[in-house]
């Protein structure tokens, strides 16, 4: 054998030992993308899962608030609710805001409707705000149909009348 054969030889030989190694690399590559997508899946159905368990533990305790069993959660989550109220509170009164009482949407304080639900605002005694404070048109994104009062993009109902906003 000449020494170009052994030369080629040699070339063969690596040329099949970088071959594989390129497919033992694309192979392990395939299945960690594999194995990813796979622990991917678990963990959205193990949220979703866990979704349910706070559905089902909320209707429990909404159908049966006095199941002495429970009794030590349900104080737990309520004390929890009690304070989220009043650290809104707070926030609100940073904020120069006040919430709904239906469904806790922030309003202006000066809003006599929630522009997310349509409710009407109970009356809280505040310093008149002068009417310069008012946005400007130019600002709104939409009217209301019925009064004409500027309204945000995302509300639903007017905070002045009530009315539904399209």
């Amino acid at each position: 054998m000449g020494f170009m054969d052994k030369v080629k030889d040699i070339a063969g030989k690596v040329g099949d030992k970088v071959e594989q190694t390129a497919k033992s690399a694309s192979d392990s590559v395939q299945k960690m993308n594999e194995k990813s997508k796979l622990k991917k899946d678990i963990a959205q159905l193990e949220s979703e899962i866990n979704a349910l368990y706070v559905n089902i533990g909320r209707k429990f305790m909404e159908e049966d608030p006095d199941n002495a069993d429970y009794a030590q959660f349900f104080t737990e989550i309520n004390e929890k609710k009690a304070l989220i109220e009043s650290t809104q509170v707070q926030l609100s009164a940073l904020e120069d805001k006040i919430n709904c009482k239906t469904c806790g949407a922030p309003l202006a304080k000066e809003a006599k409707f929630c522009d997310k639900c349509g409710a009407k605002v109970e009356e809280v005694i505040a310093p008149e705000a002068p009417a310069a404070e008012e946005a400007p048109a130019a600002e709104a994104a939409k009217t209301c149909p019925s009064c004409g009062a500027p309204a945000a993009a995302d509300q639903n109902f007017c905070e002045k009348c009530g009315q539904k906003i399209e």
